[in-house]
């Protein structure tokens, strides 16, 4: 049951009662983590995060940064998406599956001027409840960018890049979150960093802990309680990272929501590692 009064999460009784309105786009946010014969809802389109954002080799600046708007226009053309649109987002059911993708999609479509974007909350386990549900093709049912020539956002003022991360953090108004698995931040290198640890006084929030052990988000009360314990505070600029910036996504757009300025470290720690400071 949807805990977190917003109108950007919707529970599956929202997308049931959506199903046959010409308005709506039903994105199936888990990407590459799908394989085909794996079940999806019956009207998804199929996005992973790097077929939106733009790629460059792990570690670089350029991995995990945003489009331009022009690209973001030729992918909504491929998605049937408009102004008018009302786009709804599904994951993988957290905390013990996905990496909170959807919350990129959010993030991601947001910049790209659409107003009406939306979280499907409890992820594909609630929605596979519905009864709507088809084998996934990968030919048939994921978006294909081969042709998208790609090109750097020049006005992503939501994010933040390393130049001027290194800059400003260490500044007392500045709290920097680490949004990956307590065990990373710990220093146990899964996606294969440079280094091990943190950002050198960075605060450990993992991502999965916002949901609740069946998949919800917390509400708003608890997240803000749990934050506070945390000396996580609303009047200064909080910067999210995770890897390569889809957790950390996910992350500022909730905190976001409730009231905090964030922007995200697009480029993350795997950038991080490369040229800054870390601690275990």
């Amino acid at each position: 049951m949807t805990k977190f009064n917003s109108k950007k999460v919707v529970g599956v009784n929202y997308l049931k009662e959506s199903r046959d309105r010409d308005n709506v786009v039903v994105i199936d946010a888990r990407g590459n983590m799908l394989e085909d014969n794996s079940q999806m809802y019956d009207r998804a389109i199929v996005v992973d995060w790097t077929d939106i954002s733009l790629l460059g080799e792990f570690g670089s600046e350029d991995l995990g940064k945003l489009l331009s708007k022009d690209n973001y226009k030729e992918i909504f053309e491929k998605l049937n998406i408009n102004e008018n649109t009302e786009v709804l987002a599904y994951g993988f059911t957290m905390p013990k599956e996905g990496f909170g993708d959807e919350g990129r999609i959010i993030y991601t479509f947001e910049f790209a001027g659409l107003k009406n974007v939306k979280l499907i909350d409890g992820g594909y386990n609630e929605i596979q409840k519905l009864g709507f549900n088809k084998v996934y093709n990968k030919e048939d049912d994921r978006i294909n960018v081969e042709d998208i020539v790609r090109k750097e956002a020049k006005d992503n003022v939501q994010a933040i890049f390393t130049d001027e991360l290194l800059t400003i953090a260490k500044n007392n108004d500045v709290q920097i979150l680490d949004t990956r698995l307590k065990e990373e931040y710990n220093g146990r290198v899964i996606y294969g960093e440079n280094k091990a640890g943190h950002i050198v006084g960075s605060i450990s929030l993992p991502f999965n802990t916002l949901v609740d052990e069946l998949g919800f988000l917390k509400s708003k009360e608890e997240i803000v309680f749990y934050l506070n314990g945390l000396g996580i505070e609303k009047n200064k600029l909080i910067v999210t990272y995770c890897t390569t910036g889809v957790r950390a996504a996910y992350v500022a757009v909730i905190l976001a929501e409730l009231g905090y300025k964030v922007r995200n470290y697009e480029p993350s720690f795997a950038r991080y590692a490369n040229v800054g400071e870390v601690e275990l």
